[in-house]
């Protein structure tokens, strides 16, 4: 008799072990090397730790922009960012070496964690059908079952490859639909790299404008004028602000796109009933409402945060998760509206749209999601309550003033004087300098997290106590070691 065929059943049965850690364990039996490294945090030397990383970055300067093919890759890693070279459940190596406890989680969408078996399997398995047909598939039908059967408001799901076309795709249909042209968007939030939503998504206090009307800013070079004419920029958990704006043009409106929980300036929650009155608002000024699901879709709830909420949108658009780290998402929507799609009507189009190897990636990965009622969702949320908690401890202990803002698996750290951060101001007056030093030690310590405070931190369905307990330790380490330097 195995261990695998005993001890792990019989563990599993007696509440003794859960079921990342069993995927873990699964895990540890199943890997060829030596798994010594598995689930011990392995300190960096002092002798040139990420020389490897080092010389790889030089090269890709040479060949890429920036040496990436997306700027929040290298955005304040510095003097050079580490390159990572394989990933198992919750853990993640470099280049060198090092391993570390992952809260990167490829920005969140790795949510089963690194290499899971079954997201392999159902890839290798669809790999000896074909990779793409130019059909549509009987897989594309059941994964759109599965969206379908799982979301509010899904009433019917196209299939695209990344959050900004969902986004991109989503406003399109609104104005279609709606026959306006205007769209609100929110302050400090992200819908992607397209023209019509890159709109002061980070907006600097001498031209942001009075927080109640903000200015409208463009986040890059290359945006038209005429494309900036056409997106209004409203302050997010503000309901009294929103009513002025759609009192003044809505009439022009034709859908307000949002992050149901604000998720790419850190973590910053809907407040009580914000999303119920901003659903109530839509409804009475007749404008379609648009959730950007990417971030909190099949991670907060099965049905996303529309579920989490109690509040349904007319269209939402997902992806990280989606795909369990495949290139996969989707525009979901009420059938009235998604029904105008078609030749000769609304377009929607891509190649790689409804890729056969992604959604045989997606279709694993809803399904272990799902599995014994949506434990997977309960254990990330207790989980992040648990590294929420156990942080904001160590921080006060230490004796330094930081909020932890935490929704289900989604965390993040902000080190400042303010009691809570609940706005995008606010989280602009947080120190990330500290952030910064703070994340520098935890990476010595073995804990992965992107330098830049304002990305989340993400647990997956295969992080365990054990990640947690250990990544506290690390942050007590890493506290006492910034003692010697002006950190509060």
């Amino acid at each position: 008799m195995s261990v695998r065929t005993i001890i792990l059943p019989y563990m599993v049965e007696h509440g003794e072990l859960c079921l990342g850690e069993l995927i873990e364990m699964e895990v540890l039996l199943n890997r060829r090397e030596e798994p010594k490294l598995l689930g011990v945090i392995n300190p960096t030397t002092e002798a040139a730790p990420y020389e490897r990383s080092r010389q790889l970055y030089e090269q890709a300067r040479v060949y890429m922009p920036s040496g990436a093919s997306s700027n929040v890759r290298v955005h304040l890693h510095e003097p050079f960012p580490i390159l990572f070279k394989k990933g198992e459940g919750p853990r993640v190596w470099d280049v060198d070496g090092n391993s570390y406890i992952d809260y990167l989680m490829a920005y969140g969408a790795l949510i089963l964690g690194h290499k899971h078996p079954k997201i392999i399997a159902a890839i290798q398995k669809q790999l000896q059908d074909g990779t793409m047909f130019g059909t549509t598939t009987e897989l594309e039908i059941e994964v759109a079952k599965m969206v379908a059967n799982a979301v509010p408001c899904a009433e019917m799901v196209n299939f695209a490859n990344t959050g900004t076309e969902a986004t991109m795709e989503a406003i399109r249909i609104a104005r279609a639909v709606t026959g306006k042209d205007k769209l609100i968007k929110f302050e400090g939030h992200y819908h992607g790299h397209h023209d019509s939503v890159l709109f002061s998504v980070d907006a600097p206090s001498p031209v942001s404008g009075l927080e109640a009307s903000p200015t409208r800013l463009a986040y890059f070079p290359g945006i038209p004028d005429e494309v900036s004419k056409t997106v209004i920029v409203a302050p997010w958990n503000n309901i009294a602000a929103l009513e002025r704006i759609l009192k003044k043009y809505s009439s022009d409106v034709a859908a307000i796109i949002t992050e149901p929980v604000m998720a790419n300036q850190g973590v910053i929650p809907p407040e009580p009933e914000y999303l119920k009155h901003l659903r109530e608002l839509t409804t009475k000024y007749d404008v379609l409402l648009i959730f950007d699901e990417v971030l909190t879709g099949f991670r907060v709830a099965r049905g996303g945060a529309q579920e989490l909420y109690g509040v349904t949108p007319d269209i939402a658009c997902f992806a990280k998760a989606l795909g369990g780290g495949a290139p996969v998402a989707a525009v979901a929507g009420k059938r009235d509206l998604m029904s105008m799609i078609g030749p000769g009507r609304i377009g929607f189009g891509g190649t790689y749209n409804a890729n056969p190897l992604s959604l045989a990636a997606s279709k694993a990965t809803l399904e272990t999601l799902v599995e014994n009622d949506g434990e997977a969702f309960r254990r990330m949320a207790d989980l992040g309550s648990k590294l929420r908690d156990g942080l904001a401890s160590k921080f006060k202990e230490a004796g330094y003033q930081a909020v932890v803002n935490a929704v289900g698996p989604l965390l993040s750290i902000y080190f400042t004087k303010l009691r809570k951060v609940s706005t995008y101001r606010q989280s602009t007056q947080c120190d990330q300098e500290k952030y910064k030093r703070f994340r520098d030690e935890m990476l010595k310590h073995g804990v992965y997290m992107h330098p830049d405070g304002l990305e989340r931190i993400s647990l997956s369905a295969v992080h365990t106590e054990r990640e947690i307990e250990q990544t506290l330790v690390a942050a007590e380490e890493s506290l006492k070691a910034l003692r010697t330097q002006p950190l509060s």
